[in-house]
């Protein structure tokens, strides 16, 4: 199952779960449709709790993010999958600093 977007970006989104895909494919579009590069994005729900790992693989290479269940709001997916593209995320700093 995938979607793609139409122009000269191309961004597919795919997973083994179609109620999950359909949840985030619009945050997801929505995220990386600014940005100069095709995207393939597989989400896929892991581990007991209902995490879910939204893998994001592009020319450049691949970043994993990893979503709790209560963290699946449309709005803070597409922010941190926009944030970690275009690397303005930054981590919290350590406790030691």
């Amino acid at each position: 199952m995938s979607t793609w977007t139409c122009g000269p970006k191309l961004i597919e989104v795919f997973g083994d779960s179609a109620e999950l895909v359909d949840r985030l494919r619009e945050p997801l579009l929505q995220a990386l449709s600014g940005a100069r590069c095709s995207y393939a994005v597989r989400v896929d729900s892991v581990g007991p709790m209902g995490e879910v790992l939204v893998s994001i693989t592009g020319s450049q290479g691949r970043i994993p993010l990893l979503f709790g269940r209560e963290q699946l709001a449309a709005a803070h997916v597409s922010s941190v999958v926009q944030h970690a593209v275009d690397g303005s995320w930054t981590a919290p700093p350590s406790r030691g600093a």
